[in-house]
């Protein structure tokens, strides 16, 4: 078993405190000059830390605990709040209300006050809101979200006086109302369902505003109904997405143009295996590329030797596709493929994937040997890796583990690589201890579980 502990610089602080590891929190609740990390501290709660909030969250209750483990909490407050009150990007700003929502379930008055003061400005604008910097309706639709905690059901009942009067002044202002997390989702968490719907039809005939709200959301329940009825009766034919292809040639992201889903929901399988026909005969690679695209969520329907040649590709998105469809398939040839691009080209040929369904022991060597030499751990790495390894066990897998745990930016693929290092029986208790305290929800609730186990 590799020794996973490190005497902690100031410098290795701050990097484990920005990707959300366990780790900074266990050493400011157990070194004496903890005092020295306060600036890197109070820097990472003013800055968007988040790699991607959709998917591990904001880092709030982290950073939070953080603060309490410094023992800055009264210091920090004030400081958290003024830039939560100021004007910011929807991510710092989810950051910011994350942590304030922390201060405020901990009984801070002046937390609760500062989502009251938000809302506030938020409402006086009438709907005339800023969405370009910042989405000030996202915002405000957070703040109240806070607020159904702190307030009680009379803060719902303000929000949807407030949307209501808005759209009742002006149906078409999306700025307010659009994909509301609020009203589909916080109030029926904080107060239930039935509650929240006997309330709107009770006030239907009796608040312009709860009309004028209720008939936004029947117009787009409607709207989004006879959109998947437009696509369910679609007949996209193949000379279609040949012409679609060739038009996203020059997009920033060709492959988002093409449209996958709504062909292949709809298509025969003589239709699907008539486009790998064509993406196969196409002479263009780009184009071919994006063809092939369209089968990421499709089995290839094809014999295979085309793609490991095309695999091969200077085009760098020919080459990307090919291999992309190419990991669904278990082959030998496959794997020779992966070891043969992983030699020549490294972690950037995106062909670490190729050995989910093609791993063989003998890999771990070179798995191990590339990722040890990689300053940086991108995205597609973390996950690959973690997909290898939570599938085929082997206990020479910690190295590569570690790293990919210890320096990759997603807290969503660090869960991964710490079910993986369980998988191959090579998790330590160091590691689990430590994600106790981790960024990411599920992580810490994973350690919990098997600590108990093991207790």
């Amino acid at each position: 078993m590799c020794d996973v502990g490190y005497s902690v610089t100031e410098k290795q602080f701050v990097y484990a405190l920005r990707r959300g590891l366990g780790s900074a929190i266990v050493e400011l609740k157990t070194n004496e000059n903890r005092a020295r990390y306060r600036d890197a501290v109070l820097r990472c709660c003013l800055r968007d830390i988040n790699y991607d909030w959709q998917v591990e969250g904001t880092k709030g209750w982290y950073l939070y605990t953080a603060v309490c483990a410094l023992g800055e909490k009264d210091a920090f407050e004030p400081i958290i709040i003024e830039r939560f009150l100021s004007r910011c990007r929807d991510r710092l700003f989810l950051q910011l209300s994350s942590i304030l929502a922390c201060f405020a379930d901990d009984g801070s008055d002046r937390a609760k006050a500062a989502f009251r003061e938000k809302y506030a400005g938020f409402a006086a604008k009438n709907g005339r809101l800023a969405n370009s910097d910042a989405d000030e309706g996202f915002q405000w639709d957070d703040v109240a979200s806070r607020l159904f905690c702190i307030d009680g059901f009379a803060a719902f009942k303000r929000y949807v006086d407030d949307i209501g009067n808005v759209l009742a002044a002006d149906p078409e202002n999306s700025k307010v109302y659009y994909d509301s997390h609020a009203l589909s989702f916080g109030a029926e968490d904080a107060f239930g369902k039935k509650r929240v719907n006997d309330y709107m039809e009770k006030m239907y005939d009796k608040s312009d505003a709860v009309k004028a709200l209720t008939d936004a959301q029947k117009r787009d329940a409607l709207s989004a109904e006879r959109h998947q009825e437009e696509i369910a009766r679609e007949r996209l034919t193949i000379p279609m997405l040949v012409e679609a292809a060739k038009g996203a040639v020059s997009a920033a992201y060709p492959r988002a143009v093409m449209p996958h889903f709504r062909f292949m929901k709809n298509a025969s399988e003589d239709e699907i295996a008539e486009l790998a026909r064509t993406a196969l005969a196409e002479e263009d690679e780009t184009i071919k590329a994006l063809l092939l695209s369209m089968f990421r969520r499709k089995p290839f329907p094809l014999d295979i030797a085309p793609l490991l040649q095309y695999a091969r590709s200077d085009n760098e998105l020919l080459s990307e596709t090919s291999i992309n469809l190419l990991e669904s398939f278990s082959d030998a040839r496959i794997h020779d493929l992966a070891v043969e691009l992983l030699g020549t080209k490294g972690l950037s040929s995106q062909a670490l994937g190729l050995l989910k369904e093609n791993y063989r022991k003998s890999d771990d060597a070179l798995i191990n040997a590339l990722i040890a030499k990689a300053a940086i751990i991108p995205h597609h790495v973390q996950m690959d890796i973690c997909d290898i390894y939570r599938h085929h066990r082997s206990k020479d897998a910690f190295p590569a583990l570690l790293r990919v745990y210890q320096r990759g930016e997603c807290a969503f693929c660090r869960h991964g690589a710490v079910e993986a290092m369980h998988h191959c029986g090579v998790l330590p208790d160091e590691i689990l201890n430590e994600c106790l305290y981790d960024s990411y929800d599920d992580t810490r609730k994973y350690a919990k579980r098997r600590l108990a186990r093991k207790r």
